[in-house]
């Protein structure tokens, strides 16, 4: 009972506290009709950037992470209690039947999920660059952050191993699973290679279900399953290819790279455009809606990768440039 009772802690980590802090976001927005996906994908990357500002300071202070996990865990509780207070404050607008029919949607991609992770976590090996339990479990035992070498297990003495542990520091994604593993107390290494999957795959699943409805809308269905069809298979070649010139997806779900290139940096890409395939005017990027999904995966890009809230402003700085260009060739409003 105990490690069901674990299971339902972190999946209310992972999806329904998420899904409801981006509900409240689509809601104040002024979106009618609320997708659960956009709802879960925009609430898991602005917890990612709130996590990565906290954790930066506690890193910075040297604190442990027990005080991480104390901190985190308080500001979820007060999240998730003004976040009930909106969806209570809206109820009369949100309808059950709106609720079943969008969770009857996702029915399919839960299955597909499914068959994904079983496919990772029982069919193929972890990649050995990959170095994310060590990680975890280090801090884990010694109740540090990244004070501590995990192919060591000792204070770093080098020039070189305390630079590894700066540069590490600087995107604390392992951090952000310590703390779950902490709320839960799990043995770090099941946690990551089995457990983990099972709340990375609905992301990338997320986020190519929304561009395939992008790229593909109305009633083309056969084209978004053709698109998604193909976009898993593509992860899938480097499992029998060289993996030194591709990001595999099923090796090491969990890594800060293949989470940011494949799965935050096309749906911020994604959050760029307007609806019908039409770029925003430039009034419209200064709304406070987009400048929550900018500033928000910026900062998550930051958690994952070393230079992802460079590489999430460039693109949004240079949209936003093509933007006016466009809109002052055409002589039209910008």
């Amino acid at each position: 009972m105990l490690i069901v009772f674990k299971l339902l802690v972190l999946t209310g980590i992972w999806y329904i506290f998420p899904t409801a802090v981006g509900f409240v976001v689509e809601k104040q927005s002024g979106a009618q009709n609320i997708d659960f996906l956009q709802c879960y994908l925009k609430g898991i990357i602005i917890l990612f950037g709130l996590f990565y500002l906290i954790a930066r300071i506690v890193i910075m202070q040297k604190l442990s992470l027990s005080v991480l996990t104390e901190i985190w865990c308080k500001v979820m509780i007060l999240v998730i209690i003004l976040a009930l207070a909106f969806i209570f404050w809206k109820r009369k607008e949100i309808r059950l039947s709106d609720i079943i029919r969008e969770v009857k949607k996702l029915i399919p991609g839960i299955l597909v999920v499914i068959i994904l992770t079983v496919f990772s976590v029982g069919a193929v090996t972890v990649s050995q660059k990959d170095n994310t339990v060590e990680s975890v479990l280090t801090m884990y035992t010694f109740d540090t952050l990244y004070q501590i070498n995990p192919m060591t297990g000792k204070a770093p003495m080098l020039p070189v191993e305390k630079e590894l542990l700066a540069q590490m520091a600087g995107s604390p994604l392992d951090a952000y699973y310590a703390v779950c593993l902490k709320i839960c107390n799990l043995n770090p290494a099941k946690f990551i290679r089995m457990i983990l999957p099972f709340f990375m795959f609905p992301i990338y699943y997320a986020v190519y279900v929304l561009w395939a409805r992008f790229l593909f809308p109305g009633e083309k269905a056969g084209k978004r399953y053709m698109f998604l069809a193909m976009i898993w298979v593509l992860y899938a070649i480097p499992l029998a290819a060289d993996k030194a010139f591709y990001f595999s997806v099923f090796q090491n779900e969990w890594n800060g790279e293949p989470l940011f290139f494949l799965a935050l940096l096309p749906w911020s890409i994604l959050q760029i455009f307007g609806k019908g395939k039409e770029l925003r005017s430039l009034k419209n990027y200064a709304s406070v809606p987009v400048l929550i999904c900018y500033v928000a995966s910026a900062l998550a890009g930051q958690l994952m990768y070393e230079k992802g809230f460079f590489m999430i402003t460039f693109a949004w700085v240079a949209v936003i440039v093509m933007t006016g260009i466009m809109r002052w060739k055409n002589g039209s409003s910008i």
